[in-house]
């Protein structure tokens, strides 16, 4: 009983043409809802903070962070047109998240078929690791759009051979650089196919047959002018060791690309029978097509896209650990395309029912409960296991023109900034030089040392701090109320 599937290709064509159309929009909508339900954190806090500076001054703090300018300038140029709400704000990832869609599916359309097409863009609507990315007010949608787009031009490319195509595509890897650095692991995967498909090319170095050489070397010429200031940030330590060493619960969140993320439950053992089934259902898939397909460049091309990025950033994380899963955002479309393909390939040459339906069934389920849990617990602030609901403060902190706002740590008052724009913001630190993601607050007057001088004349104090980081005030100052909004405390002072 064949009820899943159509007999015709042409069948498969016109569902294509409809889910090429609906699939962007519906996901960049969905992805666009579940981001409005939550809080700016700090990440997306810093992007705002940073893109309301000039032009030299987002470079400048750039230089001394870990990731490159052009997002900041991109977002800048955005916001001043559409505005600083967090619907604008958000709206300029979801609109790359909904374009990377588009681009992943004409790609496997116009190298496989349509029927593979449609598995992918299915699985692309419900890929719960995208879709979070996709609302954030930072550069990891931006990064998927470029990395998709610069594999489609290399194949374009190399197919083609003409020097117009490489020039874009070198283009393309320029501004994945001036986007996010990791995107020079695809870029290294894209090397490693090259080199595979042209290894008999090179030993006669053709420049007429390895144009591609060339498209490296105008990426380099492009990226010159920021060069510098990425060595810097390399030796002054500002790309330095994040997040956990590599163990064996950051291998099945390789695997599984956070595709569970977080499940509302606590089963462990239904979570690693769910992650096991993808796994299962999807090398099954891989290994069926590549024996149908002895001999199919792009679906090599689509395992180096996934394989090379996540095996040099293991290996990294082993000795510095640097692995954290929105760096490698970019690279989980290309597991999807991978997947889906494989699967709707190997599926047409089943000669069993069963496998024919539950195999996309089983990712399909899962990717659905991932998808609803993303929208359940909404985005991770780091270890903060609550939903961050900084955006639920300037509901209840009112600030007239003698009452401040003491924010627990620059981490905090980043956060706050957005929220709270005609706020006096201060933050507990001590007086040290404030660098990386807290460099726009360097330097700030609103850097408080001691708590009890600065706020001798505030008529209210507002002490926003995460569980026991409560600063000391002045003995003048009296509790009125606390307020509790996990993970955050709300404490407001009052004088006399």
């Amino acid at each position: 009983m064949k009820i899943l599937f159509w007999k015709h290709s042409n069948d498969y064509d016109k569902v294509y043409r409809w889910l090429i159309i609906v699939v962007p929009v519906v996901a960049a909508a969905l992805s666009l809802w579940i981001g409005l339900r939550q809080s700016v954190w700090f990440d997306e806090a810093y992007s705002i903070m940073v893109a309301k500076r000039s032009a030299s001054e987002i470079i400048r703090l750039s230089a001394l962070d870990t990731h490159p300018p052009l997002y900041y300038l991109i977002l800048k140029i955005w916001a001043n047109v559409f505005g600083w709400s967090e619907l604008a704000l958000r709206s300029l990832s979801v609109i790359f998240y909904g374009a990377s869609i588009a681009v992943a599916g004409c790609f496997i359309k116009r190298h496989f078929n349509a029927r593979a097409a449609i598995y992918v863009l299915t699985m692309l609507l419900l890929a719960p690791l995208l879709m979070r990315y996709g609302f954030e007010i930072r550069m990891y949608a931006m990064a998927s759009l470029i990395g998709v787009a610069a594999t489609v031009m290399l194949v374009r490319a190399h197919s083609s051979k003409r020097w117009t195509d490489w020039l874009i595509y070198g283009a393309l890897v320029a501004l994945g650089m001036y986007t996010l650095y990791y995107l020079a692991l695809l870029w290294l995967a894209h090397l490693a196919w090259l080199v595979a498909m042209d290894a008999g090319k090179l030993r006669k170095f053709s420049w007429k047959e390895c144009r591609w050489i060339g498209a490296y070397a105008f990426s380099l010429l492009l990226f010159l002018p920021w060069l510098s200031s990425f060595l810097k940030q390399v030796g002054n330590g500002a790309l330095a060791p994040i997040g956990q060493p590599m163990n064996l619960e950051q291998l099945v969140g390789i695997v599984s690309f956070n595709t569970i993320y977080q499940p509302l439950w606590q089963l462990d053992v239904i979570a690693s029978i769910l992650v096991l089934a993808i796994i299962f259902v999807s090398v099954r898939s891989i290994i069926i097509t590549f024996h149908v397909k002895k001999k199919n460049d792009i679906l090599w091309l689509l395992v180096s896209y996934i394989s090379v990025p996540i095996m040099l950033l293991m290996v990294i994380s082993l000795y510095k650990p640097m692995y954290v899963e929105r760096y490698l955002a970019h690279v989980a479309i290309g597991l999807v395309m991978l997947v889906g393909a494989s699967l709707a390939l190997s599926t047409e040459r089943e000669t069993r029912e069963v496998w024919r339906i539950t195999s996309p069934l089983v990712l399909l389920v899962v990717l659905a409960i991932g998808a609803n849990n993303l929208g359940q617990v909404g985005n991770y602030n780091f270890q903060r296991m609550q939903k961050p609901n900084v955006n639920s403060v300037a509901s209840i902190v009112k600030c007239s023109e003698n009452d401040v706002v003491l924010a627990a740590d620059p981490y905090a008052a980043i956060e706050l900034d957005y929220y709270l724009p005609n706020c006096q913001i201060y933050f507990a630190s001590s007086d040290q030089h404030l660098g990386g993601g807290y460099a726009p607050l360097d330097g700030n007057s609103r850097q408080v040392v001691d708590t009890k001088k600065t706020f001798t004349r505030a008529k209210n104090i507002y002490d926003v701090y995460y569980s026991d980081m409560k600063a000391s005030l002045p003995g003048n100052y009296r509790e009125v109320e606390t307020i509790d909004l996990p993970p955050l405390k709300i404490t407001k002072f009052s004088a006399g």
